[in-house]
C-alpha cells in the first residue's frame, strides 16, 4: 500500500503545508494510505528506512518528509507527488495505472 512519511514535529511551516496537502489530496481521492511519523521514537527503524531509501533534494544531507513510498519502493516526495497532479498522473505516480497510452485513432461520424 501507499505510505506517506511525515513528522509531526517540525517548525517549517512549509513542510506541514506540503504533508497536510499529500494527505488530504490522497483521501479526497479515496487513495487508501497508512501515514508514519518518523518523530515518532516507535517508528525509528521507519525513518532509518526512509533516509536510506528515499532520495534528498540537493542542499539536504538527508531525505526529508514528506516522502511517499509504494510499500517498499520509493516513488517520490512532494515536488514529484505535485507534479504529477498538476499532469493529471496520480495514479501513474502512485503505481497505482500504468501510463496511458495516447491513441491515435480517430473517429469519423457521418449523419446518415
Amino acid at each position: 500500500g501507499i505510505k506517506v512519511f511525515i513528522t509531526s514535529v517540525s517548525a517549517n511551516s512549509g513542510l506541514k503545508k506540503n504533508q497536510q496537502m499529500i494527505v488530504d489530496t490522497l483521501s479526497a481521492k479515496g487513495i487508501s494510505f497508512e501515514t508514519i511519523d518518523i518523530s515518532a521514537t516507535e517508528n525509528e527503524e521507519q525513518k532509518m528506512f526512509m533516509r536510506q531509501t528515499a532520495t534528498a533534494k540537493s542542499g539536504q544531507s538527508v531525505p526529508m518528509p514528506p516522502q511517499i513510498f509504494s510499500d517498499d519502493e520509493y516513488l517520490g516526495d512532494y515536488d514529484g507527488f505535485y507534479e504529477s497532479l498538476e499532469d493529471n498522473n496520480l495514479d501513474v505516480f502512485l503505481k497505482l495505472a500504468a501510463p496511458s497510452q495516447t491513441s491515435e485513432a480517430s473517429v469519423t461520424l457521418t449523419n446518415e
